[in-house]
């Protein structure tokens, strides 16, 4: 086949027409790639910062818990500090009807068999028994105070702990939140560097 000038001009233009076409298809492909480079650049940020944001929510909730945990053992040890001290009054009150008991029993012992029981050694032997029985209530009495004490003490403990570990999940949940705006911000910035987002 001969071409004569005529014919070699139809055929550079057609394959201008053709590097065209080739150019516009090499564009659309490029275009396309750095949409989808785009595309999963913008879905790895956002997948950083709701990850952050989970993480956060889970720590500040974790928090929260413990504290609502915290405060409902303290209150049920108030409780028990409020129930140790009536339980200690109780049995002081008991022991001192059984002493009074117990002491009339023997008076009218004592009486019944003729003997002065408000006299002498017997005199002085139903005081030490009546001081020793008031002794015995009072130390009912003390004992059911300290366990109150350190009852109560200890609600307070168990409530700062709470109240502490619900400022610590709030931190915590600050502190997620500011490592993941820092891992968002790093990665914006390195696709910038590449050209991805402009």
């Amino acid at each position: 086949m001969i071409l004569d000038e005529q014919d070699v001009g139809k055929l550079f233009k057609k394959v201008d027409c053709f590097e065209t076409v080739g150019y516009m298809i090499v564009a659309k492909t490029a275009a396309a790639a750095a949409a989808k480079t785009a595309g999963m650049a913008a879905l790895s940020l956002a997948t950083t910062a709701i990850g952050a944001g989970v993480s956060a929510y889970g720590q500040a909730q974790q928090g929260k818990t413990a504290n609502v945990v915290a405060q409902r053992n303290a209150l049920i040890q108030s409780r028990n500090a409020t129930i140790a001290q009536q339980n200690a009054e109780f049995n002081a009150k008991l022991q001192e009807r059984e002493a009074r008991r117990r002491r009339s029993k023997s008076i009218a012992s004592l009486g019944g068999s003729g003997i002065d029981v408000y006299e002498g050694t017997n005199l002085i032997a139903l005081a030490e028994q009546e001081f020793v029985d008031d002794m015995n209530m009072q130390l009912t009495r003390r004992g059911g105070v300290i366990e109150a004490s350190n009852l109560t003490q200890q609600a307070a403990i168990t409530s700062a702990q709470g109240t502490a570990s619900q400022r610590a999940g709030y931190l915590g949940a600050g502190t997620s939140l500011l490592t993941g705006a820092g891992s968002v911000g790093m990665d914006l910035a390195k696709t910038r560097r590449k050209g991805i987002f402009g």
